[in-house]
């Protein structure tokens, strides 16, 4: 703060400071940034609120100060001063927000009366001592408005006005730098001298010598420009290269490129040792000849760009950069694409500075051993992959033995960068090409892996590769599908997304299983992701499928080939997938059938068809289920099973099977009209003939137990059909028809049955015939017999007496035949009736002959003449009948009774009172019966 003041008026203080001395005109210049205050009562001044303020304030001063004031130039200066201020300010700003203000019409007229102010204050005050700050100040100025002439006029005014001014070395390297610009290289090179030559050195003396050995360069003379540089890099004071960094890394390049440049137009660049001769600066010397040799490099002048090196390694045998040297011309051959060159250049090299050469001893620590050592690293490894590309083209063995010994010599030395330089995965490859592979995993395997994290993807697919081989070649050997199936599962897990590895982790899952490695299997399947392709996902989902069933996990088994089946359109795929799913099912069903679990075992037998019908297993699996449910008399399960079979399998080879079972499940349940269904089923359908006629009989026998005549007449006729032997069970089908057409009062239909078998019987040998077969003939004959009988007795003896006597005759004659016929099988109680039926017909055609029709217009003569005939006709019949009803009465004598012969004894009483004054004659009846 100032010291408080007496208050008096503005112009009387501004009078008292043109009469006080600088100084206090500087003190009362500044209280011009303090406001007064227009109260009457104590005034005293305060600090002025802005800047705008304070410029006003010298403004207003200036606009009433006369030029001989003395503090006018003061507040001109300070005036200028607030302006430049701000002007720094927009800078900074503008610096800071990447916002441009050249253009602002604000700055430019700020800049103006800055400008303004400083030519005012030169003007009015020419002889000021500090006018070459002012001078220095306008340059700037101008140089902001783009002022290039009046920037460059008002420095030179500068130079030539105040040569000792601090400022004078920037104006004369402003004015050099332009001069250079313009290509006036003589006025730059002296004003760059001006700078130079300044006392007591300035911050542009370095930039300076380095400008001027440019300047006299353009002008030809390279000898003192080469002379200005290096004195350029003696003050510079580089430090050791490789451990340079920012400006002094690209200040060193230039430096030295402007060296070489010069130094390429000596008669000689042997006089560069003159130049740098001392044992610091060998490193220069080294340094300009490299830059010489790869400005020759860049211009393709191998030869000179290895020469310049050849001769700082003939000049310089002790220096240490005689490694890095060689090291150049490497690069030279390199560049110049003289490969063998380069390679001989390089062994000899190796030889020579590797790392572990006895050139080190002792130098170990040397910024030169440093570049060597990374230096031969890299080029071990441009001869390594020299050599192998050229092996692959060439197939020389030259080539590959080269190849492998650059890559050992590597990784003697330089194994911690081996991963980091691919060396391993570039190895490998080159062993794989002479199938030395189990030596290329092992490299393979260095460069993939880190533990179990994958760090190089490529070699790590090759791992893959390779573990596969391996196990190809040596499948005995386990461990190379161990490491195949841990690659596999490693590597597949990171890169789900790429195809080749996909196609890997399929592999695996088919490799896995293959070898019985169900575990694994499923594992490498799950690892495949949902975004695979979709027959990769596909065909590890079924491998994994078929896993589970080896490991005896049907359940999963089944989900797996469910989802399967149910998202899958292919036909060929829907049938593996649904043999999958059956077989899991089945399996489900044997483990329920080891632990006794029958219905549910019953249950996952049939399940198979319900939900995979296509599959191979299938009718075995519901036949399986169906001998287990009768096994088990799980009679409603097996029908419904069996039924199922038919409804699913109707051509299969179990067909017939099943349907035979149904049956018996029929009649276990009580439901025999369906079983006699089924086996007439069979009947039509089984390949066994012998099963298809006791089919058809069951069938038959069963209709009949079900009182179903149609039905049993339909079988029995069929059976009668189609099976004439054996023969007694055929004449048993013809004596069924025959029978239930009876019931049915079908008379015509049972006598053609009867007269088959009568048909039957006569056409067969004794051999084939038992006494059942007899009876049923013995009853058929007997039945026919009957029914001529009653043919026999509805005919009546009336005119056309003839003809009606003709056909009863005829009648009686084969009803006797009949008769006789049926007592021919020695059948006790058919050929009692026989006899008995015989002795009726006799008696019936006695009676019918006395009671027939007598002819019209007979005479009482005649008529009685007729009569007396018609007695004795009719006599000889009652003769019969009595000797038949007596035939069955003697059979009383071994006590056979029935009541035929009953009813022969009640027709004897009738015929003969006195029956005791016949007797019967027993050689008639057996002459009859044979």
């Amino acid at each position: 703060m100032h010291s408080p003041i007496h208050p008096i008026p503005l112009l009387f203080l501004l009078l008292l400071m043109g009469c006080s001395t600088t100084e206090q005109q500087e003190v009362t210049l500044r209280d011009i940034d303090i406001q007064s205050s227009d109260e009457d009562v104590a005034p005293v001044f305060i600090k002025a609120k802005n800047e705008s303020e304070i410029k006003k304030a010298y403004s207003d001063y200036l606009k009433s100060a006369s030029v001989d004031e003395k503090g006018r130039r003061a507040a001109i200066s300070r005036l200028a001063e607030l302006e430049m201020a701000e002007l720094n300010k927009l800078d900074d700003e503008s610096t800071n927000t990447d916002v441009s203000i050249d253009q602002s019409e604000g700055y430019k007229k700020s800049i103006l009366r800055t400008i303004d102010l400083l030519s005012a204050a030169i003007n009015e005050y020419p002889n000021a001592k500090d006018n070459d700050r002012i001078l220095y100040q306008l340059s700037q100025n101008y140089e902001k408005l783009n002022l290039q002439d009046q920037s460059l006029n008002t420095l030179t005014q500068l130079t030539t006005q105040f040569p000792q001014s601090v400022y004078y070395a920037e104006a004369q390297f402003r004015l050099a730098e332009n001069a250079f610009v313009l290509g006036d290289y003589l006025t730059a090179e002296s004003s760059y001298s001006e700078v130079i030559f300044t006392a007591g050195g300035n911050e542009f003396y370095e930039r300076s010598l380095l400008k001027r050995g440019w300047s006299r360069y353009k002008q030809g003379l390279f000898t003192e420009a080469v002379e200005d540089y290096v004195a350029a890099i003696k003050h510079r004071k580089f430090g050791n290269y490789q451990t340079l960094t920012g400006n002094d890394l690209g200040d060193f390049d230039e430096y030295f490129r402007a060296l070489a440049l010069a130094a390429i137009n000596l008669e000689s660049t042997d006089l560069l040792k003159n130049y740098f001769n001392t044992p610091t600066d060998s490193d220069y010397l080294y340094h300009t000849h490299q830059v010489i040799s790869s400005i020759y490099l860049a211009q393709q002048r191998y030869a000179d760009a290895s020469i310049i090196l050849n001769n700082f390694i003939a000049g310089n045998s002790d220096s240490e950069r005689i490694p890095e040297a060689y090291l150049q011309q490497l690069q030279v051959l390199k560049k110049a694409g003289l490969n063998d060159e380069f390679a001989a250049a390089m062994e000899a090299f190796y030889i020579r500075f590797n790392t572990n050469s006895p050139y080190w001893e002792g130098k170990k620590y040397s910024s030169a051993y440093d570049v060597i050592k990374k230096s031969m690293r890299d080029n071990i490894l441009l001869v390594a992959d020299a050599q192998q590309q050229e092996y692959r083209k060439t197939r020389k063995t030259g080539n590959f033995v080269a190849a492998n010994q650059w890559y050992q010599r590597y990784l003697n030395q330089y194994s911690s960068y081996a991963r980091q330089d691919k060396v391993y995965t570039a190895y490998a490859e080159l062993l794989v090409t002479q199938n030395m592979n189990e030596q290329a995993l092992s490299y393979f395997e260095k460069a993939a892996y880190d533990g179990d994290i994958v760090l190089d993807k490529e070699a790590a697919y090759a791992t893959i590769e390779l573990t596969d081989k391996l196990h190809k070649s040596y499948p005995e050997n386990s461990a190379w599908l161990d490491r195949h199936l841990t690659y596999s599962l490693r590597s597949t897990q990171l890169y789900q997304d790429e195809k080749r590895y996909q196609q890997a982790s399929l592999y695996a899952v088919e490799l896995a299983y293959k070898n019985k490695r169900y575990a694994e299997a499923i594992t490498f399947s799950e690892s495949i992701a949902r975004s695979a392709a979709e027959n990769i996902r596909k065909e590890a989902d079924y491998i994994r499928g078929l896993s589970f069933l080896k490991i005896k996990n049907p359940e999963k088994a089944e989900k797996v080939f469910s989802y399967l089946l149910s998202t899958e359109n292919n036909n060929t795929d829907k049938i593996r997938f649904s043999n999958g799913l059956a077989l899991a099912i089945y399996e489900q069903g044997q483990a329920d059938l080891q632990l006794d679990k029958i219905d549910s075992a019953i249950a996952n037998y049939a399940r198979v068809v319900k939900q995979a019908n296509t599959a191979t297993i299938a009718p075995d699996s519901l036949f399986a289920a169906i001998n287990l449910a009768i096994a088990h008399e799980r009679w409603n399960l097996a029908v419904a099973n069996i039924e199922l079979f038919q409804q699913q399998f109707p051509n299969h080879r179990l067909y017939q099977d099943a349907t035979r079972e149904l049956s018996n499940a029929y009649i276990k349940l009580g439901q025999e009209d369906r079983a006699a269904v089924v086996f007439e089923k069979i009947s039509t359908q089984d390949n066994d003939q012998n099963i298809k006629m006791a089919a058809l009989w069951k069938a038959a026998a069963l209709y009949e137990s079900k009182n179903k005549p149609s039905d049993a007449i339909r079988a029995y006729t069929s059976y009668a059909n189609n099976y004439p032997t054996p023969y007694a069970q055929y004449l048993e089908s013809m004596d069924k028809l025959s029978s239930l057409y009876l019931q049915k009062n079908d008379l015509e239909k049972a006598e053609f049955w009867q007269r088959h078998i009568i048909n039957a019987d006569q056409k067969t040998v004794q051999s084939y015939k038992n006494d059942r077969t007899n009876y049923i003939a013995a009853t058929a004959a007997l039945a026919l017999a009957k029914y001529q009988k009653d043919k026999f007795e509805k005919k009546n003896l009336v005119e056309p007496l003839a003809k009606n006597l003709r056909e009863k005759k005829k009648f009686m004659q084969e009803s006797i035949s009949l008769f006789g016929q049926a007592s021919s099988y020695n059948i006790a109680e058919v050929t009692i009736e026989a006899t008995y039926s015989i002795g009726k017909i006799y008696q019936e055609f006695s009676k019918s002959l006395l009671n027939s029709e007598r002819p019209k217009n007979l005479s009482d003569d005649e008529l009685e003449q007729y009569n007396i005939l018609i007695e004795d006709q009719a006599f000889p019949f009652e003769e019969k009948a009595i000797e038949f009803y007596e035939i069955n009465m003697a059979r009383t004598a071994d006590g056979t009774h029935s009541s035929w012969i009953k009813q022969s004894h009640i027709e004897l009483q009738t015929l003969f009172p006195s029956r005791y004054q016949r007797h019967g004659k027993f050689h008639v009846f057996s002459s009859t019966a044979n």
